[in-house]
């Protein structure tokens, strides 16, 4: 009986694994953070007494900042590098979940919106960060890596909202009112 060892990884692609595995794990925070805030928005900003008209231009506020943003970080990553405008994005969508957490009224809750949307717009950023560190022959693969792998956050975000309203958890912005059913 012969033991099959699979063949070891040379030193570059082991840094190249090492480099893509931090841009996926980076695309899925993102996106499991932006998939956690949409189950509950309507109900938090009814508690701020919006109108559907306000709920909706809060929602699409996130979708325009990332579209609008895309370019300046592309310009960003170009002059500084792919890495310092990823970690500022992903700060600028942190410090927004925070306030997001902690908005008293309605224009809090939209300029949260736009933050995070604006430090999601490093996709492209992700996607040139990819096109740079990897091979191009075996570029392709990882593209499809980074396109795939943040769909796990798409689904386990609103089901960790679920979770935490199912254990009672208070609304994010309300210290006296549980989330909605």
């Amino acid at each position: 009986m012969s033991d099959v060892v699979a063949p070891a990884l040379p030193a570059s692609a082991r840094d190249q694994f090492r480099r893509l595995a931090v841009l996926i794990a980076t695309c899925f925070v993102d996106m499991i953070g932006f998939a956690m805030v949409l189950p509950i928005l309507p109900f938090y900003a009814l508690d701020l007494k919006a109108s559907p008209f306000e709920i909706g231009i809060i929602t699409a506020a996130f979708s325009a900042a990332q579209i609008l943003s895309a370019p300046f970080w592309g310009r960003v990553s170009d002059k500084y590098g792919r890495r310092p405008a990823l970690l500022i994005g992903l700060m600028a969508a942190a410090i927004a979940y925070v306030v997001f957490g902690l908005a008293h009224s309605l224009w809090l809750l939209f300029l949260s919106r736009l933050i995070q949307g604006a430090g999601g717009g490093t996709t492209g950023v992700a996607n040139a960060y990819i096109a740079d560190s990897v091979e191009p022959v075996i570029v392709r693969v990882p593209w499809g890596g980074c396109r795939l792998r943040p769909r796990p956050g798409s689904c386990s975000g609103p089901s960790s909202a679920r979770s935490r309203r199912t254990v009672g958890a208070p609304c994010p912005g309300s210290s006296r009112r549980r989330c909605a059913s």
